[in-house]
């Protein structure tokens, strides 16, 4: 992905809260001198519509920051138990393994004796 791509999200945000801000300052300029309720209905709708803009992005940074911190939980979680546990596992797999293999082909010896 090339840079122009990445900032081209950026920009369109940028475009969009300029024309709100431009927007805005249009309208309560018209509102000073001269109060329109039409016109003081459309600022109101600005500020809703911004109010909601700004709870959108901040859910969105809310889930982006909510992802991270559980990615990072993970690996520390993952870290701590490797640590604690692995020890233990790499000095009891091999008895248990070597044990289970032995009891897997003492069955079967027994199993195939039984057949004769």
């Amino acid at each position: 992905m090339s840079v122009r791509n990445r900032l081209h999200g950026w920009q369109t945000m940028f475009h969009i809260e300029l024309l709100y801000g431009v927007l805005f300052i249009g309208g309560f300029a018209v509102l000073v001198y001269r109060f329109d309720p039409r016109v003081a209905a459309f600022e109101a709708g600005l500020v809703v519509g911004y109010i909601l803009r700004v709870w959108e992005k901040m859910s969105i940074y809310e889930r982006a920051i909510q992802d991270a911190v559980s990615e990072a939980a993970e690996e520390q979680v993952q870290a701590e138990a490797e640590a604690r546990v692995g020890d233990e596992v790499e000095s009891r797999v091999p008895d248990a393994v070597s044990e289970q293999v032995a009891a897997e082909l003492s069955e079967e010896s027994t199993g195939s004796d039984a057949e004769r």
